[in-house]
């Protein structure tokens, strides 16, 4: 439709099926992405190397993974509502590849399982997407769904590393997102789940998204990571990766939303009813900035609420974004009114002002405390990835309590 114009085109390579290039079109510039599944081979042990790969260990044998197809048939189906094409890569392994008209990001539904263990091999299954950027061996996974972290091939900034696993010790926990970028051109996976992921080669980053291993890692569990099933054939997984390819000034604005977006997706409830329902409600009388997302509303009691906003964007990762942001609480929201207000350490437990924290001497010398700024409800401001916890004492629209009062 007009009103929704594509913002990016899929290219294919029409003889092997994989995923060959990712143009942007609202900014005019495209990235060559050649996206497949390969398994690597899980190490067994032996008596050189006693470790094998299981439950708590990954451990391949070899840092080359083997493709699970050098050809995958497709099938494309066009609407005017989506576009999609159906890869399949072999008889425990497809996925769908969907563009809807306005959406700025490429979904990837991939469908793994139940993985073949008939030829005695343990494999641990990637996505792997190939790129010509030049990385120079760093890439970016985030930590918790909140900072984002660099990483740094075969290094750790603390110590020199000697490498004994250019695999797994180059595999790190990504939480809801990994890009890899170069001076202008990024390009994100965001994940539906907590995976690992890596950038094993430059211009790559893959993400674990199965595994099904035959040899115990002796760390406690006592038996191998092999999960029959109830069919007893072993575990089918059906996951989502969102594939964003930007300007890097302009990533985190698509990747930070589009995130807590699949973090926090809504639940669709149905429930018996008679007489006329309630068709629109909003807890909100207008929408918050972009930037600031409210993380917990909480009953505490009969008229009390735990509150906590977060800002969603770290400082410098983007000109909008990473701006403090101020909201008045006050008139935030349409069910109930707040009369009083007071801060909270994170965890909701303690005043703010009652957090007394340990000052260490260093040779810059001793720390001041900080002061505790006065709470102006109407004016509470949030910097660049800070969360803000509140007990408020409220009272409901139409009510003289709150739930579960009189």
């Amino acid at each position: 439709p007009k009103s929704s114009p594509q913002h990016l085109r899929v290219l294919f390579d029409p003889v092997t099926g994989h995923l060959r290039e990712i143009q942007n079109l609202a900014k005019g510039f495209s990235l060559p992405v050649f996206q497949s599944f390969y398994w690597y081979n899980a190490s067994a042990g032996d008596s050189v190397s006693p470790q094998a790969s299981g439950a708590y260990i990954f451990r391949p044998n070899a840092s080359t993974p083997v493709p699970v197809a050098k050809r995958v048939s497709t099938r494309l189906l066009k609407t005017a509502l989506v576009q999609e094409l159906h890869q399949n890569f072999s008889a425990w392994c497809s996925q769908v590849l969907r563009l809807r008209p306005g959406q700025p990001y490429l979904e990837l539904e991939w469908t793994v399982g139940p993985i073949p263990v008939w030829d005695g091999l343990g494999k641990e299954v990637i996505s792997r997407f190939e790129t010509p950027l030049r990385t120079a061996g760093r890439f970016y996974t985030d930590s918790n769904g909140r900072q984002v972290l660099e990483r740094r091939r075969d290094y750790r900034p603390t110590w020199n590393l000697s490498q004994s696993e250019p695999v797994a010790g180059n595999y790190y926990p990504v939480n809801t997102r990994i890009f890899i970028k170069d001076q202008k051109v990024q390009l994100t996976v965001l994940t539906d789940r907590s995976q690992g992921g890596s950038s094993v080669l430059d211009g790559s980053l893959e993400l674990m998204v199965h595994r099904r291993l035959l040899n115990d890692d002796n760390r406690g569990v006592a038996e191998p990571l092999n999960e029959p099933g109830a069919d007893g054939l072993g575990l089918v997984v059906r996951g989502r990766h969102l594939v964003l390819l930007d300007t890097v000034a302009a990533a985190a604005d698509g990747h930070r939303p589009r995130a807590q977006e699949m973090v926090t997706a809504p639940s669709v409830v149905l429930a018996p009813g008679p007489g006329p329902h309630l068709r629109q409600f909003s807890g909100l009388r207008r929408a918050l900035p972009p930037n600031l997302h409210l993380l917990t509303v909480e009953p505490r009691g009969a008229g009390t609420l735990l509150l906590r906003l977060e800002h969603l964007f770290e400082r410098g990762e983007s000109q909008n974004g990473s701006c403090p942001v101020t909201v008045d609480l006050t008139t935030l929201f349409s069910a109930f009114t707040i009369t009083t207000v007071q801060e909270m350490a994170l965890g909701g437990d303690i005043p703010l002002h009652s957090v007394s924290r340990l000052l260490w001497t260093t040779a810059t010398g001793t720390p001041k405390p900080r002061p505790v700024p006065k709470l102006d409800p109407r004016r509470v401001r949030l910097e660049p990835m800070e969360i803000r916890t509140f007990l408020a004492s409220v009272r409901y629209r139409g009510s003289g309590a709150g739930p579960g009062g009189p």
